[in-house]
Parts: structure tokens; sequence; C-alpha cells
């Protein structure tokens, strides 16, 4: 863990415990985009660059929490030399709030593209003569996408060769593993 992040948690020890409680809360609703903490309201226990390090490191675990998806004693590993108390808080908010963090993760990352593929249809077709050479006998592949974005569903048509096709799908199967690992 880096420096910054040990000492961004480690200054969760300036309030009790049930002070920390509600500040963890306050930064899942933060990550959640349900409301905002101020720094005004903790000026007198942290610096300005402290309250950075610390909303920092903190959100910072919790999306990682999540999103890992870490278990118990990774979480506890990532806290490092924090008191028990305060660990033990740290999981009992993340563990409350879980679906809370999931939901709104899941949100962020399909905010990306508001695309999104409803249907497809395919269908081969083999060429047999062009008006560059007189016989290709090369097999097409007629592919139309049907893509949905907001309200409007807008079909994609694409005529693919072999050698478009191999790149196509090993792309997908690329995506799909990119996927997959996010999810494990």
């Amino acid at each position: 863990m880096a420096n910054y992040k040990e000492e961004g948690l480690q200054s969760l020890k300036k309030l009790d415990v049930k002070a920390v409680t509600k500040l963890l809360h306050g930064l899942v609703d933060n990550v959640c985009k349900r409301g905002h903490l101020h720094y005004q309201d903790y000026d007198q226990t942290w610096s300005l660059e402290e309250w950075f390090d610390l909303v920092e490191a903190v959100e910072g675990l919790i999306k990682a929490a999540i999103r890992e998806p870490l278990n118990k004693d990774q979480i506890y590993q990532r806290l490092g030399s924090l008191p028990q108390e305060y660990q033990s808080v740290f999981m009992e908010v993340i563990n409350a709030r879980r679906s809370d963090i999931h939901q709104q993760l899941v949100t962020d990352t399909n905010l990306i593209s508001k695309s999104t593929l409803k249907d497809f249809d395919w269908q081969i077709k083999l060429a047999m003569a062009s008006d560059k050479l007189s016989s290709i006998q090369e097999p097409l592949l007629n592919l139309d996408l049907d893509v949905q974005n907001e309200a409007t569903t807008e079909i994609h048509s694409l005529e693919l060769t072999r050698e478009d096709l191999k790149n196509l799908i090993s792309s997908l199967e690329g995506a799909n593993r990119a996927v997959q690992q996010w999810k494990t």
C-alpha cells in the first residue's frame, strides 16, 4: 500500500469509533453519489491535505473491496495497523452497504457508453466475382447489429471477410476475458 494511503487510513484514529462509523457511511454516500461530505465539518480534525488523503484512501479501499472483491482478511491487510475496533467498523460499513456500492460501480461502468447491443443477425454469401477480378469465390459474412442508444435503435450492417471475422472474434473474446476477469 502506498504511504499516503496508509497515512490517510491511520488518520481515522483522530475520531472516536462512533464518529468514524458516521464518516465511513458518508464516504460510501460519496461513492454512491447520494450526498457529499464537506471538509468544513471536519476542518478542526484534519488539515485540507490530510482530508484529501483520507477521502482518497478510504474511497479507494471501499471501491476495491467490492470491485476486486476482497475478502475479510484482504481488507484487514489493506487497513494495515489500524486498531481492531476501527477495522471492525470498516467491515460493518462495507458489509452493510455492499449492494449500494456494487450497484453504483456497475452504473459508473455502464455510463462509459450508453449504446448497447440488443440483437444481431448474420448470413454468409459467396462472392463469385468483382469488377477487378473475374473470379474471387471468397465467402463473406453479412452481420447486422441492432444497437440501442437511449431511445433509438440503429442497425449497423457489416460485410466481413474471413480475416475480418477472425479479428472480430478475437476482439470479442478479449473483451469477454476482461469482463470475466473484472467479475472475479
